[in-house]
């Protein structure tokens, strides 16, 4: 089963991952179940949980789309975490209640036959369109009894990879020192040039502009000049030399256009 396509992604389409067919949460518990060594018939729920959840959060991190049936999965393993903790209660007879796990069990057992029906399905359908996999290739193989067991690759792999790197990159890489860039506004630039500009004397705008701390200030010092002469509070001229002065008019301003100004 594919995930659904994100609506917003902050990463170029030609990067979107797809989650090949079959593979959804069930897929992610029977790969738990698998690494963990355990029988689907006795789930540590606890531990399941909280992997499965530690899995959720490296999607996040690699901007994967995660589908709403992860998210009920994962809803789902939390409720058996919290009713494995309570003690099972005893029927009238005297037997206790049906194991909390037995549904999801259930559901496992099923997937996975299912899911080993289309895979021999799949191979039919391969050689029925006549497609061969390549012959093997001769391996050079390390010293010892000369073979190597060689396991396909899943998602859930290189999540489970790509997380031992990011809690060895944690433990040998400390925390980053985010240092803040200071903010500058059109409405700041705006009320400042008003300060400067005067109705008997020139302003040298380009003189201004390059007085300017940063990039980022002279950019809405810019935007700033734009607004003064959209609303006809300045005129500017070219003396032709490479200079641009402004001139301050008679026109007085509005609150509600100083009220306008965003940015």
């Amino acid at each position: 089963m594919t995930s659904p396509t994100s609506s917003k992604s902050s990463l170029p389409e030609a990067w979107q991952v797809q989650l090949p067919i079959f593979e959804g949460p069930l897929d992610l518990l029977l790969h738990l179940i698998k690494i963990n060594e355990v029988e689907i018939t006795d789930i540590p729920v606890a531990v399941i949980c909280d992997q499965f959840d530690e899995y959720l959060h490296l999607m996040e991190v690699f901007d994967l789309d995660v589908a709403a049936e992860f998210v009920y999965e994962a809803a789902v393993l939390i409720h058996l975490k919290s009713r494995m903790l309570l003690p099972r209660r005893s029927a009238e007879d005297g037997t206790l209640e049906d194991d909390p796990r037995q549904e999801l069990v259930e559901r496992l057992l099923e997937y996975q036959r299912i899911k080993e029906a289309a895979q021999s399905l799949a191979e039919f359908h391969s050689l029925r369109q006549g497609l061969w996999t390549r012959q093997p290739q001769a391996l050079d193989l390390p010293a010892g009894d000369g073979s190597v067991e060689l396991d396909e690759v899943s998602l859930f792999d290189l999540l489970g990879a790509f997380k031992q790197v990011l809690v060895r990159y944690e433990h040998e890489h400390p925390a980053p020192f985010h240092i803040h860039r200071e903010t500058f506004s059109v409405r700041g630039q705006f009320e400042r040039l008003l300060g400067h500009l005067h109705l008997d004397r020139p302003y040298d705008l380009l003189l201004d502009l390059r007085g300017r701390s940063c990039r980022a200030e002279a950019v809405a010092a810019f935007l700033a000049i734009l607004e003064l002469a959209r609303l006809d509070l300045v005129r500017l001229h070219s003396t032709g030399v490479g200079e641009i002065l402004l001139y301050r008019t008679s026109k007085e301003l509005l609150a509600h256009e100083l009220e306008a100004i965003q940015g």
